[in-house]
């Protein structure tokens, strides 16, 4: 019994010829665009909303509040939110807080970042020490979209095949 052979073999074999491996860099390269852009955008609707990937912040303390004359966490001034960028690099992106970002005080954005995402217990010279709880605005909005961003992806190099 022989193999029979249907479709259009020429098509499928210029396809596995040379031209499909610049296809599959170009589609993972405009998934990985649209994912880290998509990230972004999330992550700053989870401030805003003040529960990124349906995890609500903790409240903030009086204290905070009375200072702020606000009681939405990580909402001072806009500089972290604004912050919140992608940086595309071939078939990978890095989305969050680039290092080398800086508030109008000259602090780093990325420290600001890892002490509302982490917390902090901060020994303060008169004694006092401030507990700043954590909250996450990065990692939930990862974990919420994970397989939303691998389905994109499959979804890429389907359209290619």
């Amino acid at each position: 019994m022989g193999v029979k052979r249907t479709g259009d073999w020429n098509k499928a074999k210029a396809k596995l010829n040379g031209t499909l491996g610049p296809r599959i860099a170009m589609a993972l390269q405009q998934a990985t665009i649209s994912n880290a852009l998509f990230l972004v955008r999330e992550i700053q609707r989870g401030i805003r909303n003040q529960a990124p990937g349906g995890q609500a912040f903790a409240k903030l303390a009086d204290s905070t509040i009375a200072r702020k004359g606000s009681s939405k966490a990580l909402i001072d001034t806009g500089f972290l939110i604004n912050s919140i960028t992608q940086k595309i690099m071939a078939d990978k992106a890095f989305v969050g807080l680039l290092r080398g970002t800086v508030n109008k005080d000259g602090k780093s954005m990325v420290n600001i970042g890892a002490v509302m995402e982490y917390g902090a217990t901060i020994n303060h010279p008169n004694g006092a020490t401030i507990i700043i709880p954590p909250r996450p605005f990065l990692h939930p909005i990862m974990q919420k979209y994970r397989k939303e961003i691998e389905q994109n992806y499959r979804q890429a190099l389907k359209g290619i095949l």
